[in-house]
């Protein structure tokens, strides 16, 4: 593999993926709502003349299923709340693991380059077991080819483990592919330019973990508005900082505290 990235996927995963799938079909189908895409593409923000262009790319975590309005995905409130008049253009879908986004998003979002992509992509890999060689070749060519065009930000996995709707046999399982996605994502983008890592784990998972219920959506598997509320809060100075050129990372990261949302 390029820049000799190398991740093994441990017996553990392999011996118990058919059941932990198993449980995790069963739990998708409970007779809880399903909720379609929703697409944030659009003009936000009331800033001066200056226009910024952003494209994302990526899974459910970009598209907000469960949401009531598009303007409350968290890359829509991210985008309003920016020093710039903000075009925004949305390739998502969910469901979409990195083999999806780099063979369906990727070839439209590379026609018309934008100031700075955003790519959200990981979790559905962590779900159905992709193997981390798989997910870091893939995760490393979409890198590679959109830094290629512009600044990219690219978000880590965090904790799948917190969603309610999983099942608690499922969680021990979950977590520990989560980690090692999210450790493979950093591998990979340590040795990229021009990109740009969000620790989401570390950031948003004390949140998710300690407000439960409170932050997801009525499918018990997507965030609320209140969950997208608090990611355009946490992930908003990466993107300011990845748009002002600026490589250093965001240390010491205070982010202020998340007002109840209003219909």
């Amino acid at each position: 593999m390029r820049r000799g990235i190398a991740i093994g996927v441990p017996g553990v995963a392999l011996a118990t993926a058919g059941g932990l799938l198993a449980q995790l079909r069963h739990s998708t189908h409970a007779p809880l709502p399903h909720f379609a895409d929703l697409d944030p593409s659009g003009t936000y923000g009331q800033g001066p003349a200056t226009t910024v262009r952003l494209t994302v790319l990526g899974d459910s975590s970009m598209t907000g299923p469960g949401l009531d309005r598009c303007e409350h995905i968290w890359m829509a409130q991210l985008a309003e709340r920016l020093a710039w008049t903000v075009e925004l253009r949305s390739h998502a879908k969910g469901g979409s693991r990195a083999r999806d986004v780099l063979e369906r998003q990727l070839p439209a979002a590379l026609e018309d380059p934008p100031d700075l992509y955003v790519v959200a992509i990981g979790a559905n890999d962590v779900i159905h077991a992709t193997p981390t060689r798989s997910y870091a070749r893939q995760l490393d060519s979409i890198l590679v080819q959109l830094a290629g065009s512009a600044p990219v930000v690219t978000l880590g996995v965090g904790d799948l483990s917190v969603i309610p709707r999983l099942p608690r046999t499922f969680r021990p399982a979950i977590a520990h592919r989560s980690a090692m996605i999210d450790r493979t994502h950093k591998l990979v983008v340590a040795d990229l330019d021009h990109v740009h890592r969000v620790p989401v784990g570390r950031l948003s998972d004390p949140h998710f973990r300690s407000r439960g219920h409170e932050l997801f959506a009525a499918d018990l598997f997507h965030p609320n508005r209140q969950g997208h509320q608090l990611w355009a809060e946490l992930f908003q100075p990466y993107v300011e900082r990845a748009l002002l050129g600026h490589r250093e990372p965001v240390i010491d990261l205070r982010p202020t505290p998340v007002r109840a949302a209003h219909a």
